[in-house]
């Protein structure tokens, strides 16, 4: 990253740090307000529940497990806009999401991943829960 940018971003974080944590927040609790909505939680149950679980699909073939693959990592690149890799470099781009697909590719801490996302879902839903008997 240039030292300039890196000025500016620092700069800007003082400035603009409340503003834009305050904005943030609300946008996150906005999200998860309407994300765990009983009608929406039912439907991210059941695909979460066919992801992790899903005994009954089919095996993919090794070339279409490389395909989807190659497909997912594309769309990951293609996701981030052209001013990111302005800013940070094509490389860095490419090994920040390199790095990212393939943590995503371990299954085994995908599904803790999944079990820690639900288990705090669980507890959005039934506040309850969390709370100790004394």
């Amino acid at each position: 990253m240039p030292d300039w940018l890196h000025h500016i971003l620092s700069g800007g974080r003082i400035l603009f740090k409340n503003t834009l944590e305050a904005y943030m927040d609300n946008y996150i609790q906005h999200k998860l307000d309407v994300i765990l909505q009983e009608h929406h939680v039912v439907s991210l149950v059941t695909m979460l529940r066919d992801a992790v679980f899903c005994e009954t699909s089919e095996e993919l073939t090794t070339g279409d497990k490389q395909r989807r693959a190659k497909k997912a990592f594309e769309e990951m690149m293609n996701y981030l806009p052209d001013f990111v890799e302005k800013c940070i470099g094509q490389e860095a781009k490419y090994e920040g999401i390199r790095l990212l697909f393939d943590g995503f590719q371990q299954p085994l801490l995908n599904k803790q991943m999944t079990y820690v996302l639900m288990d705090i879902a669980v507890e959005e839903l039934f506040p309850e829960l969390g709370k100790v008997n004394s």
